[in-house]
C-alpha cells in the first residue's frame, strides 16, 4: 500500500462511520433552561438597577421631574437676573458719577 491508497482508506472510514449516526435530539425545555441561566449567571446589581429604571413608569416619572425642576431654577434666576442688574445698573451709574466728579474737582490738580 502506498501513502495515497493508506489515506484514501482512513477518509473512506471515517465516511462510513457516520452510517449508523443518528440526528441528536435535546430534553425538553434545554434551550428555555440554557437562556435563563445564562441571563441569571451575568446580572449583578448594577443590572437590575439599570432594567428597574429604564421601566416606561419610572423614566417618564424622571423625565418629568426633570423637567419641573428645570423650569423652577430658570423661573428662579429670572427674576433674580432683572432684580441684579437693575441695582447694577444704579451702583455704576453712581460710580460714574462719583468719577467724573473726581476729574472735574478743582481742588485734585495733579493726575
Amino acid at each position: 500500500m502506498n501513502k495515497k491508497d493508506h489515506i484514501d482508506k482512513l477518509v473512506e472510514d471515517t465516511l462510513n462511520s457516520f452510517d449508523g449516526a443518528a440526528r441528536a435530539i435535546p430534553k425538553p425545555y434545554l434551550f428555555t433552561r440554557l437562556h435563563a441561566r445564562m441571563h441569571n449567571a451575568n446580572e449583578g446589581a448594577w443590572d437590575k438597577l439599570f432594567r428597574f429604571i429604564s421601566t416606561p413608569s419610572v423614566a417618564m416619572t424622571a423625565l418629568c421631574l426633570i423637567i419641573i425642576v428645570n423650569a423652577l431654577v430658570v423661573k428662579n434666576n429670572y427674576s433674580a437676573t432683572i432684580i441684579t442688574t437693575t441695582e447694577e445698573q444704579y451702583a455704576s451709574a453712581y460710580e460714574y458719577n462719583n468719577s467724573v466728579a473726581v476729574l472735574d474737582d478743582i481742588e485734585n490738580i495733579e493726575p
